[in-house]
């Protein structure tokens, strides 16, 4: 299935711009684990438009905000620029093939970006992780389950993977990940941790997301 993902996701931004402002707690969990395991330097892979970067500038971390929307980028640097924050640097990929060194990166924040494709992107983003990852770094990653809502909605076009289910974002394809495939994804890492988490969002809290975090060491 082709897709231009980075018209796609410039049209998304540029049509709804900042859906959420709000922190997510497994990005506040993630800033005291990159803190334990010593990292400085952490990637924000699938920045949107910067809400975590910024909090990731804030606390301290040298950060490199990536996205494969120009749109994206744009929208963060300008929010980062307004509050002089000087601790990023802004890479605009394909996050299935990260343009940096093997064994470069002392830690990789990826959340709500990973469900946005079908397995065979996320088997390809998971090997350049590795990849791109120091010999001790961290990864904090987030996988939407299949017991979110959403799971089975619309169209399938492979197992536990749909289009045509989540508003807005109708032409990308969702896949719902179990705690088996993420296991054997994340074979290689030396540690790996998956735990349920929901994520409860919106006005009124009248949305769920049922995902996995999963916090891998190389």
């Amino acid at each position: 299935m082709i897709i231009e993902w980075e018209k796609e996701w410039d049209k998304i931004y540029k049509q709804y711009g900042e859906v959420q402002s709000e922190i997510l707690p497994s990005v506040k969990m993630a800033v005291d684990i990159f803190r334990k395991n010593n990292c400085k330097e952490i990637m924000d892979l699938g920045c949107g438009t910067g809400r975590h970067t910024i909090f990731l500038a804030q606390n301290g971390f040298s950060v490199i905000a990536t996205d494969i929307s120009v749109t994206g980028i744009e929208t963060t640097k300008s929010k980062a620029d307004s509050i002089e924050l000087k601790n990023i640097k802004y890479v605009q990929h394909d996050m299935r093939k990260i343009p940096f060194d093997n064994d470069s990166l002392d830690g990789i924040l990826c959340v709500w970006t990973t469900g946005h494709g079908m397995l065979i992107d996320i088997e390809m983003n998971i090997v350049e992780i590795y990849r791109v990852l120091k010999p001790n770094g961290v990864v904090v990653i987030d996988y939407v389950s299949t017991a979110d809502a959403n799971y089975s909605r619309g169209e399938r076009i492979e197992n536990n993977t749909f289009i045509n289910n989540v508003k807005g974002e109708e032409k990308i394809p969702h896949h719902y990940s179990t705690k088996d495939e993420l296991e054997k994804l994340y074979v290689n890492f030396a540690r790996v941790e998956i735990i349920p988490i929901s994520y409860v969002y919106g006005k009124n809290n009248e949305n769920t997301i049922k995902a996995y975090l999963v916090i891998a060491v190389k």
